[in-house]
């Protein structure tokens, strides 16, 4: 019998590691499999609601006003709500080809784990996630994700409730 190849921990799970928070890694490929990949978690008893995107906008178009949102993967982002929501003149996504600069982190890897504690930026969630007590975010390598009590990684991210969609 085979042995298991044992994944090499993130980053982020060493982050979760060294405060104490519970997870389970899993692989989930919504980037290229999209639905197909939502659908496959719901049959392993995943709520598609519960497994979020991470979006990272720019404020009033000034070069260090980041902030992150973190969101339902098939919910779209309302970005004139966020900006009214946060008190902002307005909030554009920042640009996919720098966000490597910007975060650390490739389209399809930024977490808000790595990206609070490498950055510093603000982190959001959508509050509609309030009616899961897990949720699953990108564990900072495209195609793994992590899955955690909600209040866990809100409470370690310093992260607020907001209204991101109509």
């Amino acid at each position: 019998m085979a042995k298991k190849k044992k994944l090499k921990k993130t980053n982020e799970e060493r982050i979760l590691d060294q405060h104490g928070i519970a997870y389970q890694e899993y692989t989930f490929d919504w980037i290229n499999r999209g639905n197909d990949a939502l659908a496959e978690a719901e049959e392993q008893g995943v709520p598609a609601g519960s497994l979020l995107k991470t979006i990272v906008l720019n404020a009033n178009q000034d070069p260090k006003d980041y902030l992150v949102v973190c969101l339902p993967l098939q919910n779209e982002i309302d970005l004139k709500k966020v900006a009214h929501e946060l008190g902002k003149k307005q909030v554009h996504l920042a640009d996919n080809k720098k966000l490597i600069n910007i975060t650390g982190y490739v389209h399809g890897a930024n977490t808000p784990i790595g990206i609070s504690f490498k950055k510093g930026f603000p982190i959001y969630f959508d509050e509609r996630i309030k009616e899961y007590s897990e949720i699953s975010v990108s564990a900072g390598k495209i195609g793994r994700s992590v899955r955690m009590k909600r209040e866990d990684l809100v409470s370690l991210v310093r992260g607020r409730y907001i209204a991101v969609e109509r």
